[in-house]
């Protein structure tokens, strides 16, 4: 057991060094795929590394004393599969038929030895299958080639290092080994019921990498200047060798002058012609998908990044100038100074104090603004910005803060939608992209095939509810849809066409998608309350007005409900009654009560039923949903701060649709007909 533990202890004191050196490449492989660091997936990567560190530990050490060493034992190979039961059985007088003999088995050395075996890959089982989503067949492969690596670094000799074989190769540590990672895992299995889907933490991350973090920032900033710094090293040492330090100091001039010249070069070529050519990227920023904009999100001018680090260079250089200056005075020659520099000799020790003191405050007023960022989502902003007028801002965040401050109003969505048509791409086939563009939210919030129950209202919003519940099933989701009719009474033309043949592909594939047809409130709570997902596509862009009509209102209430108060259980009956008559969660207001736990995840199609995309007012009742996937483009009511609780997070589905220049066209034409109007008067 005694070396069992101090392999560990061999990991614990090497991991450290290992983390450190991994740590660089691993947040900017995590910002590039994800934009954050969950911390949920930072702790298991690392527990991943200590465990595979202790692990081949394991199997390779203690090292030999010497490369020329000769282990005996280790020389020639085990290959006879299963010798370690012969070995057991030859070392034990334990009988199947007495159980009274059975506990001696646990003092066998070749019992626990081949326990321990067994053991060693139950982790890397877990982790395959948990975290990194691996089939059974593939854990199989995988544990049987760690194994097999593991085997193989003893028979070479830790792959050459070593003369001789100083480890046993044995076939029964490659099947042993492999079953542990089998056991783990089939062990981990229930455990991923109540465990966080890692494939959720990485949506999570790809939601929360929209804001240009300060930790992304300040690494970014970091690469840039660990480039500058080898830049600078590099070309003084070229410099150095072709002769140019003795040169500088044959005519009179300083070589670390120089030196300081050529850093200073360097920082100027990073941090103001590299974003200049790349249009508002260092390249830290570059690769970290950050970019220097315009507080709007507007592309910043060539001179606004340059502008940008030079004040911060300056804010940096000028506390530390000063601090260098004020100690460099000599106390004792006052009297040949100017009046501020005597005074400022005289009282030496104090302003260094207010120094200090001014630094510090300004450390904690910089935390601060920090966590106050952090906690509210909100930009980091420094004083070099806001002179600088410039920000930085994720890439995927300055497209999105673009596609916000673009709005277009419902009529002219209408006008775009009828312009799209005109160029041979019909409604019916912008519906297909928009409802399979809401399956794939879908799928990606909720990725194991949980129950979805999607409510599909009369119009053209409802039509892309079936197709995004044809979506669904297809991808083995059990989906109910909730409809006021069946689809051959809808009137509204392409929604109509569109349902009836979501229905009909469906029923001919068997696909797991089943209607309800105006459903009584008991029927529709049951399936809210099996849900992993619900989808509003009831009301679109065209409502407006201060009520929802039955049975949508009803419908919206119990989505609601299941939202805002739980699950129904025993006794909740009465609360949940009481609770939903005082209207908590139908009034207009900036926040909602807090989401039930196991709530299932809501999505809104264009916007949220009961919300007015024009002027954001909400109705009673209005859908509360946790994202909502507009198309083509924002409309006002979805921009604006007060639609925020019942919208979440929103998401614009272009359609495969060249928008801008649409709209564009559209606003000139428009304008040219105003115009000429204004002629003729």
């Amino acid at each position: 057991m005694s070396v069992y533990t101090g392999n560990i202890v061999s990991g614990l004191l090497t991991f450290p060094l290992i983390a450190f050196a991994i740590t660089l490449p691993y947040m900017v492989y995590q910002y590039r795929k994800f934009g954050s660091i969950p911390w949920l997936r930072t702790l298991i990567v690392y527990s991943f590394v200590f465990y595979m560190l202790v692990a081949y530990y394991m199997v390779i050490l203690p090292l030999p004393e010497n490369r020329s060493a000769v282990v005996p034992y280790a020389a020639h190979p085990q290959l006879v599969p299963f010798h370690f039961v012969q070995l057991i059985a030859d070392s034990s007088a334990a009988s199947l038929a007495d159980p009274s003999t059975w506990p001696g088995l646990l003092r066998n050395p070749n019992v626990y030895e081949a326990f321990f075996n067994v053991l060693l890959l139950v982790p890397l089982g877990m982790y395959l299958r948990y975290y990194f989503r691996r089939t059974w067949w593939q854990t199989l492969l995988i544990g049987f080639a760690t194994t097999l690596f593991y085997e193989t670094s003893q028979i070479t000799g830790l792959w050459g290092l070593y003369a001789h074989p100083y480890r046993l190769f044995d076939v029964d540590d490659l099947m042993l080994n492999t079953l542990g990672a089998m056991v783990g895992f089939w062990a981990v299995g229930p455990a991923m019921r109540v465990l966080p889907d890692m494939r959720l933490v990485n949506m999570e991350a790809r939601e929360e990498g929209l804001r240009a973090s300060v930790t992304r920032r300040a690494l970014s900033f970091l690469i840039d200047i660990l480039a500058s710094q080898a830049a600078a090293g590099l070309l003084a040492g070229v410099f150095r060798m072709l002769g140019a330090q003795a040169a500088i100091e044959a005519a009179g001039g300083s070589w670390d002058a120089a030196v300081r010249g050529i850093e200073l070069a360097s920082l100027a070529v990073l941090f103001a012609l590299v974003p200049a050519l790349t249009r508002g990227q260092t390249l830290g920023q570059k690769l970290l998908k950050l970019r220097i904009v315009r507080p709007d999100a507007s592309p910043a001018r060539w001179y606004q990044p340059a502008a940008r680090y030079g004040l911060l260079l300056l804010f940096a250089w000028v506390p530390f100038a000063l601090l260098s200056g004020i100690v460099g005075l000599d106390t004792g020659r006052t009297g040949e100074m100017g009046a501020l520099a005597a005074f400022a000799a005289r009282h030496q020790a104090g302003i260094i104090w207010a120094w200090l003191a001014f630094m510090a405050a300004w450390a904690v007023s910089l935390g601060v603004r920090a966590v106050r960022a952090a906690v509210l989502k909100r930009p980091f902003v420094m004083l070099n910005g806001v002179l600088s007028n410039t920000r930085v801002m994720t890439v995927e965040g300055v497209e999105l803060e673009r596609d916000r401050r673009t709005v277009m109003d419902v009529a002219e969505v209408a006008a775009l939608e009828r312009r799209i048509a005109e160029d041979g791409t019909p409604l019916a086939t912008l519906m297909e992209r928009a409802g399979n563009a809401v399956a794939d939210e879908v799928r990606a919030w909720v990725p194991d095939p949980s129950p979805v129950v999607v409510l599909a209202g009369s119009g053209n919003n409802g039509g892309d509810g079936w197709v995004c519940a044809r979506a669904l099933a297809e991808a083995g989701y059990p989906v109910t849809l909730v409809a006021p009719d069946l689809a051959e009474r809808l009137h509204a033309e392409p929604a109509r066409t569109t349902a009836l043949a979501a229905f009909s592909d469906a029923a001919a594939r068997d696909l797991p998608l089943s209607v309800l047809i105006a459903p009584d409130a008991d029927v529709l709570s049951d399936a809210f309350e099996k849900a992993g997902a619900v989808v509003d596509a009831l009301l679109g862009t065209g409502f407006s007005g201060d009520e929802v009509r039955e049975p949508y209102a009803a419908w919206i209430r119990a989505a609601n409900r299941r939202r805002f108060e739980g699950a129904r259980g025993r006794g909740r009956g009465r609360h949940r009654k009481r609770t939903h008559e005082r209207g908590e969660h139908e009034r207009p207001r900036r926040t909602l009560p807090a989401k039930a736990k196991g709530a299932p995840f809501a999505v809104a199609v264009d916007v949220p039923s009961g919300l007015a995309a024009q002027t954001g007012a909400a109705a009673r009742p209005t859908f509360a949903a946790d994202l909502t996937v507009t198309m083509l483009a924002f409309k006002p009511g979805l921009a604006g701060p007060a639609a925020a609780p019942w919208t979440g997070a929103v998401k614009l589905a272009k359609l495969g649709v060249d928008v801008p220049a649409l709209r564009n066209e559209l606003r000139g034409n428009a304008a040219g007909d105003g115009a000429g109007a204004d002629a003729q008067a």
